[in-house]
């Protein structure tokens, strides 16, 4: 008999954690689950391993996707509901009317939405008035008095008590949510990190590129970072290119930094189906983000023999690049002098280049779903043999 399960995403196909979703689904096939996805955005994209169902509405949160939700639940006799990365305010109204069980996936750093909320406000737009009432009034409540923090704590909290299981990236955020939350030792938190797929017949014949891949967001993504550093280095490096993949946002605005700073050799090339090509020629990978939970850009990166450096903003990038010199290169948030100082020795050293790139690409094997896999088997099956914690 097959079991059935149902994944909950605001847009599908899409990004990382959709992505994640698809390898999960695909890895428990064999094994007898049927894996759903409800959406509120329908993308283009073949997706074989999964059956999407469409919401009603495409607000995220609305009571109409969750009735929708409800009856798909139901109708397919799902046994196991997994969300994503999303706090919905409609859970427990979800989990009271049906009867299978229910799994949240933080596919970030906890409290991300309070951090980039104060990211949000700290980049303050509009009169002379406003920034001065901000900088005075503004950031220090939200710092000293954490104000963004309370509420987040609440909404996380209020969370774990209605799931059976709360899955996390990382050990390191596992502690912190125990911590945080005031959780007992025996709780409902699971570790399982994002899985990376093996790639076959890996070009070691690299060429002279940098790499950033990503959704250029400012309140995490912090590309203008990036734009900073090459502006410190680009000069001295006169054979090398940075390209710039992705959409968002602020890709006008970054594209405009660009200019003003008058760099050579960026090319934002947009979003694009086919990163892997981009992949399979650069050299190396940049990330100088603020905040990231388990950045696939860094471990796909490792997967292609491309070795990776960032800021050591989260736990997750610090499991992922350690030791730094080995499996790539960390450096202490958010020292822009300090990164290029490390990208331009990377970059002039072709030997280290290669011997990192060897290392990198035995480091990704640590994340592949013959090791990730059997770890959601088995949240599932005890899940479903009656068990919702340690």
């Amino acid at each position: 008999m097959k079991r059935r399960i149902l994944f909950f995403h605001y847009e599908f196909p899409g990004g990382g954690g959709e992505r994640v979703t698809r390898d999960i689904a695909r890895y428990l096939q064999p094994f007898g689950y049927e894996t759903y996805i409800v959406t509120s955005n329908r993308k283009d994209g073949q997706t074989p391993e999964v059956t999407l169902i469409e919401l009603p509405d495409r607000r995220l949160d609305s009571k109409d996707n969750a009735d929708a939700i409800i009856h798909a639940i139901l109708s397919l006799s799902i046994e196991v509901f997994i969300v994503p990365g999303f706090l919905l305010d409609h859970l427990e109204y979800i989990r009271k009317q049906t009867s299978c069980r229910f799994v949240y996936i933080l596919h970030n750093v906890p409290f991300w939405e309070a951090i980039a909320k104060l990211e949000r406000r700290k980049r303050v737009q509009g009169s002379l008035v406003k920034r001065i009432e901000w900088y005075l009034l503004g950031y220090p409540k939200a710092v000293w008095l954490k104000r963004y923090m309370k509420k987040c704590i609440k909404d996380y909290r209020k969370t774990y008590d209605i799931v059976d299981a709360y899955v996390v990236l990382c050990d390191a955020y596992k502690e912190q949510l125990i911590k945080t939350l005031g959780l007992p030792a025996k709780n409902k938190l699971y570790v399982i990190h994002n899985s990376e797929k093996k790639v076959n017949n890996v070009n070691l014949n690299k060429k002279k590129q940098i790499l950033f891949v990503g959704n250029m967001i400012y309140e995490n993504k912090r590309v203008d970072r990036l734009l900073d550093i090459w502006g410190m280095v680009y000069e001295k490096l006169p054979d090398w290119e940075l390209i710039l993949v992705g959409g968002g946002k602020e890709k006008d605005a970054l594209q405009k930094q660009a200019t003003q700073m008058n760099l050579e050799r960026v090319n934002f090339v947009g979003g694009t189906q086919d990163v892997q090509s981009y992949y399979r020629d650069a050299s190396v990978s940049c990330l100088t983000s603020t905040f990231e939970g388990w950045p696939l850009c860094l471990t796909e990166a490792q997967a292609n023999g491309v070795v990776p450096i960032a800021f050591n903003c989260c736990a997750g990038i610090d499991e992922i690049l350690s030791p730094s010199g080995v499996n790539g290169i960390l450096v202490s948030p958010f020292d822009k002098e300090k990164f290029a100082d490390e990208l331009c020795g990377l970059l002039t050293s072709p030997d280290r280049i290669e011997q990192m790139r060897n290392m990198v690409l035995l480091k990704s094997q640590d994340y592949s779903m013959d090791i990730i896999g059997p770890k959601w088997n088995a949240l599932f099956g005890q899940l479903l043999e009656g068990g919702s914690s340690k």
